[in-house]
């Protein structure tokens, strides 16, 4: 049994989501008011015991098991999630091999190279005559000897071998390098060599002063790219790391704010222009991870977005994108809607200052300091500066351009959490757009994209049966788990071996899909809170992979416990179907399949709903029922569609339409 099933298996559901929210007992089934969407009227929200699942009929059209409630309720990951229900489970996740002193001595061992690498780049910064380019470099910037001395300033020679040849010298590894990501291997050629060349290096701390990597400028004006990171290692996780945070904890504590910053030097000159609690992203968009480790210092953040990143028309187009793909990573650096979320999850402050066209915090600090504290002292919250950005250069003469406008900022209101601010923002839009607030009640917001829900349920099509010889016990199952049949998880097992081994063969699944006018697979189409994890690091990996293997997965994914999951995906036997030229095909019928038993799954259990005498007299709550009937029914036709597409005609067209993906 995984860690995962074995944490459920000891709690129940019901008591884990009346922790949250009250709950109704309705039949057999237990309802109440979503706590992912505004509802005060009809009870969408309902949790089955019997298949400890859950699933909300109304906005949110999502549902899953335990795992996900919780993940999505804290906006929490999948460790922290593990770690907060095994602890209320009594699992011991020791047992189940949670970080080992081995495992501590490893990421001891590799901070120490890298540290040992940074005085070796700092050392070549001072001395060494092929870095009199970064000297100069380091002039024009501005930047004095006590600044490049307190961040370790560094150069890497224009070499394919020089560190390499000097750790070797010092008694280090290649693998040693490899790990740290201070040495490349190129798997075609057999050859290894420095990841970093002719760079200006930046050293990358985490919050306790640790070395984990480093951010390498190019001195090569037609240098690609710009800035290269250290690759993902057993200390270095982008998404997780804030530059600068080791030196600007305490004085964000002391400030009481944090300032949010794009790049290194930013956090730089800000530093030496006596501005010590700012932070750089590292050129990710801001994630829940990185907020969650800064608000242990403050829960007021201040996001300076440089003029060309927060300008309005990607600023709009951010927030569109937000609204369609909601809770889904995105890569737009500016999410309006994801930080209203986090804002709202984390209880924290978050506000933005739009920074003149042209400039960045780096050219505004050093030309007029003065200019900088004005600017951090005007910052916006997020629906204000967006109401400000959608309503800024509207014509107020256009009725349509009015509605459009407020179709996108609406949603964005109503993930405010306070219900106080939340009316304070209809107002203020409202009077932007000269119109009486009760009119914004009555707009319609359009759908965003409907997406298949977590607790879905298929069963083994004729035309594609699961692996032959592979047992449930091999995938962690019973004959049936949250309502999903052994069959119906052992094809999803399936799917992720076979994008894990073949992960090229992901896009032309995802073209196939939308080709017959279906969704991408998405993390939603996963039943197991472990799997979902899996396929958004697949997502994140699939640029970076040709064909992968365990050592691949191993050097890019930190948490054992998914390594545990991969490892037991990846020794499942072989079905019949192994020509990788028709995985896409078997692969993309096999998700029509469950998405379809999925909907028949839902339909079964609203129909059940329907057969609860207490909602006789709940008018509002059988005609929300009703058009969720309605809207699976609708989903149901296409998906039938699709899959009668997916014939041998079909198929050939399909595949003639991939081209050459």
């Amino acid at each position: 049994m995984s860690v995962t099933d074995e944490v459920k298996s000891r709690l129940d559901i019901v008591d884990v989501v009346s922790d949250y929210m009250p709950l109704r007992k309705s039949g057999t089934s237990l309802s109440g008011f979503c706590p992912f969407h505004p509802n005060t009227r009809t009870p969408a929200f309902v949790v089955f015991p019997n298949t400890q699942t859950w699933h909300c009929f109304g906005a949110c059209s999502e549902g899953g098991d335990v795992f996900n409630f919780v993940m999505k309720k804290e906006g929490w990951d999948f460790r922290e999630t593990l770690v907060y229900l095994a602890g209320k489970a009594g699992v011991d996740l020791a047992e189940h091999g949670s970080k080992s002193r081995v495992e501590q001595a490893y990421e001891d061992k590799l901070a120490d190279i890298l540290n040992a690498a940074a005085d070796y780049f700092y050392q070549i910064l001072l001395y060494a005559p092929q870095a009199e380019a970064a000297r100069d470099y380091i002039i024009s910037r501005g930047f004095n000897e006590e600044t490049v001395s307190q961040y370790r300033l560094g150069f890497a020679l224009d070499s394919w071998d020089a560190s390499r040849n000097h750790f070797n010298m010092q008694g280090y590894g290649d693998d040693d390098l490899i790990n740290t990501g201070l040495l490349t291997v190129n798997e075609e050629k057999g050859t290894r060599y420095d990841r970093f060349r002719n760079r200006l290096m930046i050293p990358i701390r985490d919050a306790n002063g640790r070395m984990v990597g480093f951010g390498a400028r190019t001195l090569d004006p037609e240098g690609i790219p710009k800035y290269l990171n250290s690759p993902q290692t057993a200390v270095f996780d982008k998404s997780r790391l804030l530059y600068g945070l080791d030196l600007a904890r305490r004085h964000i504590r002391e400030a009481r704010q944090a300032i949010i910053v794009e790049g290194y030097m930013d956090v730089i000159q800000a530093w030496q222009a006596g501005f010590y609690n700012v932070v750089a992203q590292m050129g990710t968009a801001l994630t829940a991870d990185q907020l969650r480790l800064l608000k242990r210092y403050t829960k007021r953040f201040v996001l300076a977005l440089d003029s060309d990143a927060a300008g309005t028309q990607a600023t709009m187009r951010g927030l569109e994108v937000a609204r369609e793909t909601l809770d889904r990573e995105s890569d737009v650096r500016f999410n309006a809607r994801g930080l209203v979320k986090h804002e709202g999850r984390l209880q924290a402050d978050i506000q933005i200052v739009s920074l003149p066209q042209g400039y960045d915090p780096d050219k505004i600090i050093k030309e007029n300091p003065d200019h900088w504290v004005k600017l951090i002292s005007g910052a916006k919250p997020v629906v204000t500066y967006v109401i400000d950005l959608a309503t800024e250069d509207l014509d107020l003469g256009d009725g349509k351009a009015k509605t459009l406008a407020a179709q996108k900022v609406l949603p964005l209101i109503n993930d405010v959490a306070d219900p106080v601010e939340r009316e304070h923002y209809r107002q203020l839009l409202a009077r932007r757009l000269r119109i009486d607030e009760r009119a914004l009640l009555k707009i319609i917001i359009p759908p965003k994209r409907r997406r298949i829900a977590a607790s879905q349920q298929a069963q083994p099509a004729a035309s594609n049966p699961p692996p032959e010889n592979t047992s449930a016990s091999a995938v962690g199952l019973s004959t049936v788990i949250g309502g999903e049949t052994i069959g119906t998880e052992l094809r999803r097992a399936d799917f992720l071996r076979q994008c894990l081994k073949h992960p090229t063969i992901v896009p032309m699944i995802d073209k196939m899909l939308v080709l017959n006018e279906q969704t991408m697979v998405e993390v939603e189409d996963f039943y197991k809170p472990d799997d979902r994890a899996i396929w958004r690091y697949v997502r994140s990996q699939i640029n970076t992979w040709s064909i992968a293997s365990e050592g691949d997965l191993w050097d890019s994914l930190e948490d054992e416990f998914l390594r545990d999951r991969i490892q037991t995906l990846l020794s499942l036997p072989d079905g019949p179907d192994l020509e990788v030229d028709r995985l896409p095909d078997t692969l993309t019928r096999s998700v029509l399949d469950w998405r379809l038993e999925h909907v028949k799954g839902l339909i079964s259990e609203v129909k059940y709903l329907f057969s609860d005498e207490e909602l006789s007299s709940n008018t509002e709550q059988l005609d929300l029922f009703a058009k969720e009937l309605s809207d699976l029914t609708t989903q149901l036709l296409n998906i039938n569609k699709a899959r009668a597409a997916m014939t041998a005609t079909g198929r050939r067209q399909t595949q003639e339409a991939l081209g050459s993906i």
